[in-house]
């Protein structure tokens, strides 16, 4: 049975964990968690956009915090970080790389799912992600994964990273095609003939009703 990573990673974050990134934020915890809830499968969307199954490339930011979050056994999400200046500023660096073309999109996302600000939202974004990515490598390493095996695991479950994406961020944000290939053959088969036929009734019609109006205009003027 595919892992789900979404579950997975929700479920690293104990409650302390939440309250220290709530006051750090300055948030409160209920925001928090709705917050968080919406950036993992965004993250995960970004990862798996970025990638194939048959070319699994790791990204050059992958690393950047192996130092600031080093390899644990421990199951849930570290926050002691946080307060390290360099953890969040190579947390930036993972930032950019997974969401360059649609930050300020997924800042407004997680300020409407979390009902706070988006100078707020971004502020959890910042500190949330490095967070997740570092437990993310964590996990990898103590489950024996490799880069091509989260990239197997997210095609696998593609359909449920896209159905908890929050409102305001779609597949094509991360640019992941949602459409099964065979239904694109059958829309050219079939969808484009049947749009066509219509029009063309349509418009012989139209002129043999033209034809009428015409026929029976010059039968009225040569008979009068």
């Amino acid at each position: 049975m595919t892992t789900n990573l979404i579950d997975v990673l929700r479920k690293s974050f104990t409650e302390k964990s939440y309250q220290e990134i709530s006051q750090y934020v300055d948030i409160n915890t209920e925001s928090t968690k709705n917050g968080i809830k919406a950036i993992i499968p965004a993250m995960l969307a970004s990862i798996l956009g970025i990638n194939t199954v048959n070319n699994a490339v790791q990204p050059t930011w992958w690393n950047a915090l192996k130092d600031d979050y080093p390899y644990s056994e421990n199951e849930f999400i570290d926050v002691t970080n946080i307060k390290t200046p360099s953890f969040l500023t190579k947390g930036r660096e993972v930032l950019s790389g997974m969401f360059h073309s649609c930050h300020d999109d997924l800042i407004a996302s997680v300020s409407s799912v979390a009902g706070i600000q988006k100078e707020k939202a971004a502020g959890l974004i910042e500190v949330s992600v490095p967070l997740i990515m570092g437990y993310l490598n964590n996990w990898m390493r103590r489950k024996g994964w490799k880069f091509k095996d989260l990239i197997q695991n997210l095609f696998e479950q593609k359909a449920n990273i896209v159905g908890a994406l929050p409102t305001g961020i779609s597949p094509a944000h991360f640019g992941i095609n949602n459409m099964p290939k065979h239904n694109f053959s059958e829309t050219i088969e079939t969808k484009i003939p049947t749009h066509g036929a219509p029009r063309k009734k349509s418009r012989n019609g139209l002129m043999w009703l033209i034809g009428l109006i015409l026929l029976a205009l010059l039968l009225w003027y040569f008979m009068g």
